[in-house]
């Protein structure tokens, strides 16, 4: 598997037959060409409705190849009728596709919209949207930060147990010494076999 950052919280992961896009916004250096949908399927996931997550420019790809979209609930499309195989997903619906060769599990944010569990090619991959330790400590009273984190522990021990090959949570600066602190308990909870940071500027390019 060759996983690239795209940009901000966007991941293009390629697989043997198969491409998995993440939350495409920006794309500075080019990274998904039409080159990419030619014989292999491609997945394109997105968790939820703000500007840096979603962008409407996903939908001219259907022309390119075999692509099929699994958006959160909340996103507005433009002419709904006019993109093919598309699902609309909320807080624990499952789905497959390409007769089950890729399977998703929707689960919470502690923002908007939802996170993905995503299994194909034998791999497991957790994307998490905005699903975050929004650990705001200059702006929230002590009670709103011990309730803000207690819902994202919530969520993230659903997923403790299971095997997950590779895990993006975000990583954002603003939140200062503690922007980390989502990745730790994640680290600590999930134990994935790897984290890697997002939602956080440069990194554009990046191949793992």
């Amino acid at each position: 598997m060759i996983i690239t950052c795209i940009g901000h919280s966007g991941f293009l992961a390629e697989l043997p037959g198969y491409n998995l896009i993440f939350d495409y916004f920006t794309d500075k250096k080019s990274l998904v060409t039409p080159d990419i949908f030619k014989d292999k399927k491609t997945c394109v996931f997105v968790s939820h409705r703000h500007y840096d997550h979603f962008s409407k420019k996903i939908f001219g790809w259907q022309n390119l190849g075999d692509v099929a979209y699994i958006l959160d609930a909340g996103c507005k499309i433009p002419d709904k009728d006019k993109v093919g195989n598309i699902t609309m997903v909320r807080e624990g619906d499952s789905v497959e596709l390409f007769g089950g060769a890729i399977t998703a599990r929707a689960y919470g944010s502690t923002d908007e919209g939802v996170s993905f569990l995503v299994e194909a090619g034998g791999y497991s991959i957790f994307h998490a949207g905005d699903l975050n330790d929004w650990y705001w400590e200059n702006e929230s009273t002590p009670e709103e930060l011990l309730a803000d984190e207690g819902s994202y522990l919530s969520i993230i021990k659903k997923l403790a147990g299971q095997k997950i090959d590779v895990a993006f949570i975000p990583e954002d600066p603003r939140l200062g010494r503690n922007a980390g602190r989502g990745i730790e308990h994640f680290k600590k909870i999930v134990a994935p076999s790897r984290i890697i940071p997002m939602h956080f500027p440069g990194g554009d390019g990046i191949k793992y």
